[in-house]
């Protein structure tokens, strides 16, 4: 078990938000293929399986832990062990190694997609989100990183166990891994410069104000918000998800509609919302008059914090949560009674002419589903966030979580736009480049960005 333990540590560190750590994507899953590659027996490719995943989920998503969640990730990604087994069993060890690439690209896909919560910051592919294969995402999304990491890695391991005994098949093997490096690379560095210039010669561009806050941030604190976005005209203002930490639902927008009116500007504002007897995680849109032009309620709930599946029944551990952890009371879990109802996917229209979309927190998350609004015809993204519930490693999820909206810009081709609570303020540009903000100004308790996408 010492191979699925040493490419769960190798993982670990290819996912750290350190410049070059990315390199090790090339190499984290090769002690793990070598392991499915030897090992016959099928409770232990089991246990191989899950040791890697927890160790590796432990040290690079710890603070999603929750064991409901964890649970079904892993039943989910059990699937590939008994993939590799029934495999040997069919065509034996030897064209196994062929198999690999595809059972790891489609199991580590579905265990993102499918368990309670979008682990899809955990995916292989999402390691290359700061590297310079980004521009791979722009024909094959994040499962062509995620194939293209298999494949290298691969390799490597044909390399490694020397599955050839003939030199010269060894040494067509490494000079076509060189290759492919090379040759992935220089692909993706075209395909970065064309969607630049593309996206550089779009007609259209909107000017935006984009708010982000501390966990800190308090009521009598909008006014210095207010005196800031009076400095700079801009098209639209954006505030993040619940900026005043009210989840009551009779939550009034005045605030918002009185800024939109006092500096004559579009607005989005995202928050809690009673509709017909239903409660909503809503994205509003105001015009400059004030008046609710659009309104936008979140599809995809959070599971615990949104929605719960099993009614009344919660495991005990939860208990302990509530009185230890006061700002998850409030939770669907602990409250059965007021959970949230799932909106439409709907597209918002700014002006009545440019349609966008308001992805809601964690809805980033789900690649599909910008995919689906891409089709409908969006010309940006828009991310409003809060992520009071994170306690520790707000800097690494932020990380993994700026690497998949750079996969998802690059891949649509579409700029996306961040705001949260404890999140940055900015933009991600359709080329995978940042102009973000730190929402940590201890001075400020909140940070405003101002800029432009086109479109």
């Amino acid at each position: 078990m010492i191979l699925p333990v040493f490419s769960a540590f190798l993982g670990i560190l290819a996912f750290l938000p350190f410049s070059y750590f990315w390199i090790l994507g090339f190499v984290f899953l090769a002690p793990l293929f070598i392991f499915f590659l030897k090992e016959e027996k099928f409770w232990r490719l089991v246990a191989g399986t899950l040791i890697f995943r927890f160790i590796f989920a432990l040290g690079t998503v710890y603070y999603t832990f929750e064991p409901i969640t964890w649970f079904f990730s892993f039943s989910i990604f059990l699937g590939l062990a008994i993939t590799i087994f029934i495999m040997k069993k069919l065509s034996g060890a030897g064209r196994l190694i062929f198999i690999l690439p595809f059972a790891w690209t489609l199991f580590d896909y579905l265990q993102a997609r499918y368990s309670f919560l979008p682990a899809f910051i955990m995916t292989s592919g999402n390691i290359f989100g700061s590297s310079p294969f980004l521009g791979l995402a722009a024909v094959g999304g994040l499962t062509l990183l995620i194939f293209f990491t298999a494949i290298i890695n691969v390799l490597i391991v044909a390399l490694i166990l020397k599955i050839s005994l003939n030199k010269k098949i060894l040494i067509l093997n490494s000079a076509f891994l060189i290759i492919l490096i090379i040759a992935a690379w220089r692909f993706s560095n075209y395909q970065l410069k064309k969607i630049s210039a593309d996206y550089g010669n779009l007609k259209n561009s909107l000017k935006i104000a984009v708010v982000s806050v501390s966990e800190k941030f308090e009521r009598t604190q909008f006014e210095q918000i207010k005196n800031e976005l009076a400095a700079q005209r801009v098209d639209l203002l954006i505030f993040p998800e619940d900026i005043f930490n009210d989840d009551s639902g009779n939550f009034s927008p005045a605030n918002f509609q009185h800024l939109a009116k006092n500096l004559n500007n579009d607005l989005l504002a995202t928050f809690d919302t009673i509709q017909n007897n239903k409660k909503y995680n809503s994205t509003l849109l105001l015009n400059k008059n004030g008046e609710v032009v659009d309104i936008y309620n979140k599809n995809q709930l959070t599971f615990i914090g949104e929605y719960w599946p099993f009614g009344r029944w919660r495991p005990f551990f939860f208990d302990w949560l509530k009185k230890n952890k006061p700002q998850y009371e409030n939770y669907v879990v602990f409250n059965p009674q007021n959970a949230y109802s799932s909106g439409e996917k709907k597209i918002l229209m700014l002006d009545g002419k440019i349609p966008f979309a308001a992805l809601i927190c964690l809805e980033i998350h789900y690649p599909g589903i910008l995919a689906k609004y891409k089709k409908m015809g969006v010309r940006f993204f828009v991310n409003p966030t809060s992520n009071r519930w994170l306690d520790m490693g707000i800097k690494h999820f932020l990380y993994l979580t700026n690497n998949l909206r750079k996969i998802e810009a690059v891949w649509l081709k579409t700029p996306i736009i961040a705001s949260g609570v404890r999140d940055y303020a900015g933009i991600i540009a359709p080329d995978g480049k940042t102009d973000l903000i730190d929402y940590n100004d201890q001075n400020k308790n909140f940070a405003v960005f101002f800029g432009e996408i086109k479109y």
